[in-house]
């Protein structure tokens, strides 16, 4: 038997997902613990078009090979294990033996049928660094994009950042907090607001952990169109909606056909878009609309029906689609670099 993890298995699930995404550019968020198995949570991955769960069992340390042999596969369907540090000896096992694991630093070993994901040699990370996604609420994340989409919010009011977040004065005072804590953020020496510690860290941060703990939350409704080029001649709702992710991205870039169109939206869905694209509700559609995370606003010198780059390029970089990896690294560098 593997002994089994000391304090929170949850936290050290969400951070192995969030550094193998951060590792490898694949989307994986962590799931709900199946009912029986003595299981410590889940995590769903999705590399390409695959899109694939394993259920996790959480050990603090495992520097024996025989201990892998505890990580089965029952009922037909593979586990996968999540532990503190895998050595690049540690991966080789796991690879020659079949065993699906990952580390807290981003160190892998997966197999899904033909697709094989190595990352090995990343050194250990510090103990808090499993600990860090549990500070990020959905409140966090949202004051945390509109400091990064509006960077002269660091100098203005907490009043004026909660406006454009949708969150409370108070929710505002806690998230800085947060950010100052984890030195996200610091407080300016001329007392003149606040500044970026590591900005492109706080963009990386910020996109790996949007896809699994506030995106799936934002989904007003999905839907199926005929058509994947309706979007562009889909009337301008300014203030009311914009396109992210794969259309965004071809209206930014020029590079993309999109296959899924993925539209913010104040409240609600647009019915005039609904009407005129004839979209039918559908939960596995190629049309998704979301709530905007933060309130919706023309950003000088793009398009009025493009949100902020940054959504555009975390929704990219959540679907693992290898072209839309590919723009997400052009608009990194057109629209996000420092």
């Amino acid at each position: 038997m593997l002994p089994r993890a000391d304090g929170h298995p949850e936290q050290m699930i969400e951070a192995a997902a969030a550094a193998f995404s951060a590792a490898t550019g694949l989307a994986a968020r962590s799931a709900k613990a199946p009912a029986r198995g003595g299981y410590d949570g889940a995590i769903e991955f999705h590399v390409g078009t695959a899109r694939f769960k394993r259920r996790v069992i959480v050990r603090e340390i495992v520097d024996r090979y025989s201990a892998l042999s505890a990580i089965d596969t029952l009922d037909g369907a593979k586990s996968a294990l999540v532990t503190t540090h895998l050595s690049p000896n540690m991966i080789q096992a796991c690879r020659e033996m079949q065993v699906d694991a990952l580390d807290l630093a981003g160190n892998a070993s997966l197999v899904e049928d033909n697709c094989v994901v190595i990352v090995s040699g990343r050194p250990r990370v510090a103990g808090s660094r499993a600990r860090r996604s549990k500070t990020w609420t959905k409140s966090t994340l949202r004051v945390a994009l509109a400091l990064l989409v509006s960077p002269s919010l660091l100098e203005r009011s907490y009043r004026d950042i909660a406006q454009r977040a949708g969150v409370s004065h108070g929710t505002v005072q806690n998230a800085v907090r947060a950010l100052v804590d984890h030195r996200d953020v610091f407080e300016r020496p001329d007392a003149r607001g606040l500044q970026f510690a590591d900005r492109e860290r706080l963009i990386d941060e910020w996109v790996t952990l949007y896809p699994r703990q506030l995106r799936e939350s934002l989904v007003l409704g999905r839907y199926h169109a005929d058509s994947n080029d309706w979007w562009r001649d889909a009337p301008d709702l300014p203030g009311q909606c914009q396109f992210g992710g794969e259309p965004a991205a071809a209206i930014l870039t020029d590079y993309l056909k999109p296959a899924r169109v993925t539209a913010y939206c104040t409240e609600t869905v647009p019915r005039e878009w609904v009407m005129q694209a004839r979209l039918r509700p559908d939960p596995a559609g190629n049309v998704e609309f979301l709530r905007a995370p933060v309130k919706l606003a023309p950003v000088e010198g793009l398009p009025p029906n493009v949100v902020a780059p940054l959504l555009v390029y975390a929704d990219l970089v959540a679907s693992g689609d290898p072209r839309n990896i590919e723009a997400a690294r052009m608009l990194r560098e057109r629209y996000l670099a420092a």
